[in-house]
C-alpha cells in the first residue's frame, strides 16, 4: 500500500509537462498575408500578383520566415 505522501508526491510529477514552445520567425504573419493577398490578387491583376509573389519569395529566402509558415502560405 502507498503512503499518502508517495501517492501526492506523483500526483505533482504527473502534473508537470514539459515546456516546449513553438517560436515562429518575425516574418511570419507578414508572410501568410503576402500570400492571401496573391491568391485574390491572381484572378484579377496577375501582374501585381507576380509582383507579390516575387516579394513574398524574397522574405522566404532573406527574412525570418518559419518553415510552418511557409508550408501555411503554400496550402492557401
Amino acid at each position: 500500500m502507498k503512503n499518502l505522501n508517495d501517492f501526492i508526491s506523483e500526483e505533482s510529477k504527473k502534473k508537470e509537462k514539459a515546456h516546449v514552445t513553438k517560436k515562429g520567425g518575425a516574418d511570419d504573419k507578414k508572410y501568410v498575408t503576402m500570400m492571401e493577398e496573391y491568391k485574390r490578387l491572381r484572378r484579377t491583376d496577375r501582374e501585381a500578383a507576380n509582383d507579390l509573389l516575387k516579394k513574398a519569395q524574397k522574405l522566404a529566402k532573406e527574412g525570418d520566415v518559419s518553415k510552418n509558415a511557409k508550408i501555411a502560405g503554400a496550402y492557401i
